[in-house]
């Protein structure tokens, strides 16, 4: 097969902004499925295990692209081109996790050939016209998937300033195997990090971390001389900077990226009707002040938080917020779920208006920060909407006012030229609206490419 490594021919699109970048052999439209642990799979009972099934669902679906968890670091590949990625998948938070949407999709775990897999699903990506999206998770959740904590270890003691050229480095030989196998026009676009505005090691979340600008300029410059080298060494490829929010800190975004993909979760306040301030650090999950009438929801006997940091006592701990939301929405007790739905319909119902106008200035303020800090580049939303996080909790699946807000959503991308769109961020075979809303599915893919 060829190495070569070619420019691709481009077209002008004057509808979307950035479209004269955009190459000819990629979709007018990116319809985006999130199944985030697609390689993560083992050799029974894993969401993904079939591939060629996944990849005809997805056709029927109306999607054209996934995007997931491409493996960089934790897939060796040598300048030889010698690949080896095998390692053992664990439960995250064990006893804890499979309730909860996207947390556990592996059958029940074991060893699994993480390279092996990325190379058989491009080429099932091939044969069904499925484009992906790559891009890493790792400080934020892979990690903790890996049982090789020797491996975590090493990973992360890498210097947080050394960070982004090791993952683009580590990506750039994934992207060489992939062209020397005659896969690589399946590839969309990649990322280095996912919503690296938001990591921990940078600034975190909310900007938590309230780094001097002085060190934001730094963790920027190294962002863009990555992103520069693998445009260099991969002028066949897109690559985007992804952040967790429109509202992304320009102290923070490289000059110029190809993508810029950001996340739009404007309707997941929905959900502090339920959550309060218990996914804050430095609350206390067992004040009756935090609590609120949260009981009446909950399992009669529930763990203490402790419970769920224990899980991964001796190895890399997990972000605070995620041991609280994981002990959230795992102790949620099935029989109130008919009450806590009502009260979801309720808040959204009441509130429709207001969410629409939070939408609507969000993709405002992302096409004055596109105009002020990346005119040139492509727009995506690669994640959004809101996140359920009990798998058994249906009530958005069931509910006639989240999919107006959900199509609300899809018709406001479209009409501010977005190339590409989540419809939801769970959305890939291991959740339940893959299986009770595929007509759904299907049918806001087609309103973003235009074709109703």
């Amino acid at each position: 097969m060829s190495t070569v490594r070619e420019t691709f021919p481009k077209r002008e699109r004057k509808e979307i902004p950035g479209g004269r970048n955009l190459p000819d052999h990629l979709p007018e439209r990116l319809t985006i499925a999130m199944p985030i642990w697609a390689l993560h799979d083992t050799p029974e009972g894993g969401a993904y295990h079939d591939l060629d099934t996944m990849m005809r669902e997805l056709v029927e679906r109306g999607f054209n692209t996934i995007r997931f968890d491409d493996g960089a670091g934790l897939i060796d590949v040598s300048p030889d081109g010698s690949v080896r990625g095998t390692i053992p998948i664990v439960e995250p938070f064990p006893g804890f996790t499979r309730n909860i949407r996207q947390s556990w999709c592996c059958g029940d775990g074991g060893p699994c050939d993480l390279a092996g897999r990325l190379f058989e699903l491009c080429e099932a990506a091939a044969r069904h016209g499925i484009f992906l999206i790559l891009s890493s998770w790792y400080y934020l959740h892979t990690y903790q998937y890996c049982g090789d904590e020797a491996r975590n270890r090493r990973l992360h003691a890498i210097p947080a300033h050394e960070r982004y050229e090791y993952f683009a480095t580590q990506l750039n030989l994934l992207l060489a195997e992939l062209r020397r196998r005659g896969v690589i026009r399946q590839i969309a676009f990649a990322e280095i990090f996912n919503e690296s505005d938001g990591l921990n090691f940078i600034n975190g979340y909310g900007n938590a971390n309230h780094l001097s600008p002085v060190e934001r300029h730094r963790f920027r410059e190294e962002h863009a001389q990555a992103l520069r080298r693998l445009i260099q060494q991969n002028p066949d490829v897109l690559f985007a900077v992804d952040t967790y929010t429109p509202y992304t800190d320009p102290e923070l975004f490289p000059d110029n990226p190809p993508i810029w993909n950001f996340h739009n979760y404007f309707l997941w306040d929905l959900y502090r009707v339920l959550e309060r301030n218990l996914l804050v650090p430095g609350t206390d999950v067992t004040s009756p002040e935090e609590r609120g009438d949260l009981d009446r929801f909950l399992l009669p006997h529930t763990v203490p938080l402790e419970s769920i940091r224990n899980t991964r006592r001796g190895l890399l701990p997990a972000p605070e917020d995620w041991y609280r939301r994981i002990w959230l929405y795992a102790q949620l007790d099935q029989k109130s779920f008919p009450e806590l739905s009502q009260r979801f319909r309720n808040a959204l119902r009441q509130s429709a208006a207001q969410y629409r106008e939070k939408l609507d200035a969000s993709i405002k303020h992302a096409m004055e920060f596109h105009r002020q800090h990346c005119p040139d580049a492509l727009l995506v939303c690669g994640e959004g909407l809101s996140f359920c996080a009990r798998t058994q909790l249906q009530w958005e699946e069931e509910s006639e006012e989240y999919w107006a807000m959900a199509e609300y959503f899809v018709r406001a991308n479209r009409r501010a030229g977005l190339w590409g769109t989540v419809l939801r961020s769970c959305c890939g075979p291991e959740d339940p609206s893959w299986h009770r809303c595929p007509e759904q599915l299907l049918r806001l893919n087609r309103i973003f490419k235009g074709e109703l």
